[in-house]
């Protein structure tokens, strides 16, 4: 499992509710509070509601957050601390990727994970590789599973942009 990299296409806000699984008015109020970002081209972002492939994976993470209870802008620091702990590390082959995430004070404190797809320990992910096992934190904490919400984005960004190439078609 690869992070996502940039890429030239761009989602409205309908399709970023349909991705996701959020309806329009919640992407209109997670954009109003600034919980997500429109796209940016060439440091400048744009005057339309357009968003970029990464934008979409981070509100996919977000809502797992939401899901659970957590308030959006909370949810929002939380997945920004995540993006910035992971910088871009991947994931062994045939492991999945999690992020424990939990509050102290006003930050949110990051332990990215791995596991063998068949089950098993959680050890610390760390540039790629997963070898030193790892413990639960003592504190209350959410768990992200990564590696599905990314697979449950990139299955629909696919059936999306297969039906918009057989629209033009």
């Amino acid at each position: 499992m690869k992070l996502p990299r940039e890429s030239p296409t761009f989602f409205s806000v309908a399709e970023l509710g349909e991705i996701v699984g959020i309806d329009i008015d919640t992407v209109n109020n997670w954009l109003r509070h600034a919980i997500i970002n429109r796209a940016r081209i060439g440091g400048r972002q744009l005057r339309s509601r357009l968003f970029s492939t990464e934008e979409v994976y981070k509100a996919g993470l977000k809502n797992e957050l939401v899901k659970l209870g957590i308030a959006p802008s909370r949810a929002s620091e939380a997945v920004n601390a995540v993006w910035k702990e992971w910088s871009k590390k991947e994931a062994p082959e045939g492991w999945n990727v999690y992020a424990l995430v939990w509050p102290t004070n006003d930050k949110w404190n990051i332990a990215l994970c791995s596991q063998k797809i068949s089950g098993g320990p959680l050890y610390k992910l760390r540039k790629g590789k997963s070898s030193e096992e790892m413990d639960l934190p003592r504190k209350a904490f959410a768990v992200i599973p990564i590696s599905d919400v990314f697979d449950r984005v990139t299955s629909t960004l696919s059936e999306l942009l297969g039906d918009v190439r057989n629209q033009r078609g």
